[in-house]
């Protein structure tokens, strides 16, 4: 008969997990419950992966609640399971649970907490005092939060999130133009990315505008969709009070911006390495380069390293779109020199094309920007073919075109 062993090592189980790792989050968690009720030791090195970032919705969050939360009183029947859980991520919770359980299962999370993404109809008041014993909390996405919130209550929150590093306002509506006072709004001492959406103007923009000293050395990360009253003139001020700390922006879903008003965003914001721009807020004179720019004023070149472009569905005058020999011609010139990851939505209709390998063939050879200082052993007697292909920090560096299938 073929024996079996009764027992493996702490160390191969951990290896098993290490593969599982690399799967879809659904069937990672399937495997990783089924591993779990193998035995007990197998349980032991698998509960905690099993409750680190768990996918929840339909049945699984109703089983979740009962074990997280098996008593209203948390002082009556408390779980260390509970510790375990770093991701919550409800955003697949829409008709399941209620505003009080979400609120539950934030205090039974607090200690271990670092993701949460709120729910859209069972986030309200009641869930603010526990959020804000989150003080583990790096991100915090509201975005789909349906309900209209207080920027009241949103502010007193983040201030108490010491560690928080992402901020997402939701799309919804505020009752932020009530407030008669202007706010002191303050952000996290740690903060590094911020999306702006929903009913961002008027007084709150404003507040934001005269404390541009309240964001924080670390924030570097900017996102304004989703917003159907700002203009281009309440963003361009917002952009430039921030020129000095931004180097990624996101520019999207906003219905009254115009055709070609953002085409000045790379002279606004000096340090920008990445952005995200509509086709719909852009025309041909996007850049804003001068006429008489030339390959030989490459030092010159504007820091932008990543661009995706997207739509957001408005029609603009078709002989002034944006199109790809533009942006060629853009990178020809060397005015959009350091350009080397360039993200194209599907919904565009751009060819497939890939203009930038030659750029940054040149680039490599010169020694120029992201290759100044190289001292990978060998390159000396490659050509930049072999090094892309045959070396790890070469295929790296190597620029990118993507098509965007989903956008």
């Amino acid at each position: 008969m073929i024996q079996y062993a009764n027992y493996l090592p702490d160390e191969l189980l951990l290896e098993v997990l290490v593969h599982l790792e690399r799967w879809e989050i659904r069937e990672r968690q399937t495997a990783l419950a089924r591993f779990s009720a193998v035995n007990r030791q197998w349980y032991d090195v698998a509960i905690r992966p099993l409750y680190e970032a768990p996918y929840l919705s339909g049945r699984a969050y109703e089983l979740f609640v009962r074990t997280i939360c098996p008593s209203v009183l948390a002082h009556i029947k408390p779980t260390a399971l509970s510790g375990l859980v770093k991701a919550l991520d409800l955003s697949h919770i829409v008709h399941q649970g209620s505003k009080s359980t979400t609120a539950r299962l934030l205090g039974r999370t607090k200690t271990s907490l670092q993701i949460f993404i709120a729910p859209q109809a069972s986030f309200a008041i009641n869930c603010w005092a526990s959020l804000s014993k989150c003080v583990r909390l790096r991100v915090l996405d509201l975005s789909l939060v349906s309900e209209c919130i207080s920027f009241q209550s949103l502010n007193q929150t983040v201030r108490q999130l010491g560690d928080l590093r992402e901020l997402y306002l939701p799309r919804c509506s505020s009752n932020y133009e009530g407030i008669t006072l202007s706010m002191n709004v303050r952000w996290p001492p740690k903060l590094q990315h911020l999306s702006l959406s929903g009913s961002v103007s008027g007084k709150f923009l404003w507040d934001m505008l005269r404390q541009p000293d309240n964001f924080p050395p670390t924030f570097a990360s900017l996102s304004i969709l989703h917003s159907p009253a700002l203009d281009h003139q309440g963003i361009k001020a917002l952009l430039c009070n921030l020129a000095d700390s931004l180097t990624v922006v996101e520019l999207r879903d906003l219905p009254i911006v115009k055709q070609g008003r953002f085409n000045r965003v790379l002279d606004w914001l000096p340090n920008l390495t990445s952005l995200t721009v509509a086709l719909d807020y852009i025309d041909t004179r996007f850049g804003n380069m001068p006429p008489d720019f030339c390959p030989g004023r490459w030092r010159e070149s504007k820091s932008l390293q990543s661009l995706t472009l997207v739509t957001s569905g408005k029609t603009g005058d078709p002989s002034r779109s944006f199109t790809a020999i533009d942006l060629y011609s853009l990178m020809d010139e060397r005015f959009l020199g350091r350009l080397r990851y360039l993200n194209i939505a599907q919904s565009t209709d751009w060819e497939n094309e890939n203009e930038g390998a030659e750029l940054d063939k040149e680039n490599w050879m010169h020694r120029r920007w992201h290759y100044e200082g190289l001292t990978y052993p060998g390159t000396a007697e490659m050509t930049y073919e072999r090094w892309t292909a045959e070396t790890g920090m070469g295929q790296r560096m190597r620029p990118r075109l993507r098509i965007l299938r989903n956008r």
